[in-house]
């Protein structure tokens, strides 16, 4: 029995939304080069229309009782799948389609979703790219129905490796995944202007990072779970800046104060308030 429907189950992650539906004829008319006439050195055999013990119909080619060439396949609940059949099972080219509007087109092999191929949601999304086994592997594009969209590197159907991602609103990372999490290095560009360039885990800045803001300030040091935490420095763009300790988003511990005269002065903060100062200016 035909596995084809378990490539094509509709995920209810949002990661695997794809693009609109094309109408039914685009999906089950096979391609003049798929089509093939009887050709007895072949062993092939074109045959009506039959009802196989499953309950699924099948027309097309055959090679004795073994599904063998070109084929159409409609199963109960109204999915089908056109295209190439080996040893009885989708191997080549061939489209499938659920009863729920989702789809594939592309390579197959042994029942399965493998090598170039595009899985396209109702909803409007898709992934387009390498397949292996039914499941996203190598280099592949996703694009959302609110036109987001990502092109990189994919491992057992997550992101995995370097690639970029793409928001409606102008956000950008470019940079390491792990399992759809941004992880690694890389670079994250906000909407509001903000540049963050460095360490990431499970998505969030974790570990050594620069950020930049649109009006000059930077910050140079730690982040634990999106938040300057542990060793960094603080620049303001008039020359001000605050290089010690930091936790939870705030200066937190030792530090030293330089202001816009280059004047300097340690002191000791707590929960971003200064405490005291360490030493007479």
């Amino acid at each position: 029995m035909l596995k084809y429907l378990r490539c094509c189950v509709a995920e209810t992650t949002v990661h695997e939304k794809g693009i609109n539906q094309p109408k039914d004829g685009i999906w089950f008319d096979l391609p003049d080069n798929l089509k093939q006439n009887d050709d007895p050195a072949s062993g092939l055999e074109d045959r009506p229309q039959v009802d196989l013990q499953n309950g699924d119909k099948y027309a097309g080619q055959w090679r004795g009782e073994t599904r063998q060439g070109h084929g159409v396949v409609i199963r109960p609940d109204g999915s089908r799948y056109a295209g190439q059949f080996v040893d009885d099972r989708a191997s080549g080219t061939g489209k499938c389609s659920h009863a729920n509007g989702d789809g594939y087109a592309g390579d197959w092999l042994d029942d399965m979703a493998h090598g170039q191929g595009k899985f396209m949601h109702k909803d409007g999304s898709s992934y387009t790219g390498q397949w292996h086994k039914d499941m996203k592997f190598g280099q592949g594009q996703e694009i959302w129905d609110d036109r987001s969209e990502f092109k990189g590197e994919y491992r057992d159907g997550k992101k995995h490796g370097y690639g970029v991602f793409s928001s409606v609103d102008g956000a950008t990372f470019a940079g390491q995944f792990s399992e759809d999490a941004m992880d690694g290095e890389g670079t994250y560009t906000f909407a509001d202007g903000r540049i963050y360039q460095g360490q990431w885990r499970n998505s969030q800045m974790n570990g050594a990072g620069i950020m930049r803001w649109p009006d000059g300030r930077t910050y140079e040091g730690e982040y634990l779970e999106d938040r300057k935490s542990g060793q960094g420095k603080f620049v303001w763009p008039d020359g001000r800046s605050y290089a010690g300790q930091w936790m939870a988003g705030k200066q937190h511990g030792v530090g030293c104060y330089l202001d816009a005269k280059g004047r300097s002065r340690r002191g000791e903060w707590s929960h971003g308030s200064r405490s005291r100062w360490m030493e007479a200016p």
